[in-house]
């Protein structure tokens, strides 16, 4: 699966002729394919990467739309009900849960 930059840069071990480089991947740009996939689960944890063409559709029923961090804010918007609804279900999928997105989300909660 591809995965798409969404902060300023991150740096991920990808190969390079006969070796492998630390290099640094723009926002906007597609993660390589050969990140090893603990880089790409703690990348997508933190909020750092994301799939470039979530759903946006509420595959699993529970009332909010799947797809990337973003997506999830865009539905979101500044309603404190819907940012609970989507932090329930940002926390229910545990050690896959986006940090940063449960991050955003409490903020809004709280508010």
């Amino acid at each position: 699966m591809a995965y798409v930059v969404a902060v300023g840069y991150v740096t991920v071990p990808t190969n390079v002729g006969r070796g492998v480089a630390h290099v640094d991947i723009p926002r906007g740009a597609t993660l390589p394919r050969d990140v090893p996939r603990e880089d790409v689960d703690r990348l997508l944890a933190l909020g750092h990467i994301e799939e470039p063409d979530g759903s946006g559709v509420d595959e699993n029923e529970d009332g909010v739309p799947e797809g990337s961090a973003r997506q999830v804010m865009e539905w979101v918007g500044s309603d404190p009900e819907r940012a609970a609804m989507a932090l329930d279900a940002e926390q229910a999928k545990g050690d896959n849960a986006r940090s940063t997105l449960i991050a955003s989300l409490q903020k809004l909660v709280e508010a």
